[in-house]
């Protein structure tokens, strides 16, 4: 695996921001120092992305992590590899960033291109892209559990809840929040289906092992609302012969 401080193949090209996000420098005149190292981008190569300031007070964040300490192993779809420091996963876009100022400053966002990463190692998380009915092909969603006959992903969804209102002035008491919400799916066969997590649901999934299943639940105090508990359950169904 390559390790440099930035992957210019797969920054992002011509992408639709919103309108929260202000394109700050393009084409070869986008420039900074990273970890020491000159970053320039080639024509039509990639973007800089500077998050601009919102009237409406909302609290919380966009992104999966609460700091930029990460590093990101990135593999691309043509079995190449890099890392990246300092990456975070937005949410809200359901991409991958890197912030490049070395003060750790929010104005120096770096954004990567979607369609040429096949997989994203970042922490102790793994995100893989598959397409997702509604989202498109090019959607990041963690592997929890991988195995040959099912595995189970976990997908981050940002959502807004409004703050509190006082009913008798109609002004806002607490302000609105971000909040990360999950959801999951598992891969069977190559197709992808989301679910809930309960034991009822898991118990129809592997139904072909429905005994098996329920004697290793019977043993074993796992919860259904803890990733590595589930993880667990997938793993043990997938080693079943």
């Amino acid at each position: 695996m390559k390790k440099i401080f930035l992957l210019l193949v797969i920054i992002i090209t011509n992408q639709t921001f919103s309108q929260n996000s202000e394109i700050i420098g393009s084409g070869t005149s986008a420039s900074n120092m990273y970890g020491g190292v000159q970053v320039s981008a080639g024509s039509n190569s990639g973007v800089w992305i500077k998050s601009s300031s919102s009237k409406a007070k909302v609290e919380g964040s966009y992104y999966l992590f609460s700091n930029w300490g990460n590093i990101g192993s990135f593999y691309l779809i043509g079995n190449e590899g890099y890392k990246v420091p300092k990456v975070n996963f937005n949410v809200r876009f359901n991409r991958f960033e890197a912030n490049m100022g070395n003060d750790g400053s929010k104005d120096s966002i770096f954004a990567f291109n979607s369609q040429s990463i096949k997989k994203v190692i970042l922490g102790s998380k793994v995100f893989v892209k598959k397409q997702v009915a509604g989202k498109g092909s090019n959607y990041f969603l963690e592997l929890i559990q991988e195995g040959d006959k099912v595995s189970l992903l976990k997908s981050y969804n940002a959502v807004i809840s409004p703050g509190t209102v006082n009913p008798m002035t109609q002004q806002k008491m607490k302000a609105d929040k971000i909040d990360i919400k999950t959801s999951y799916f598992v891969d069977r066969n190559g197709e992808l289906e989301e679910i809930k997590l309960k034991k009822s649901t898991i118990l129809k999934l592997m139904s072909d092992k429905k005994d098996e299943i329920k004697s290793f639940l019977n043993e074993h105090s796992l919860s259904f609302k803890k990733d590595p508990d589930i993880k667990e359950i997938f793993n043990y169904y997938n080693s079943i012969i």
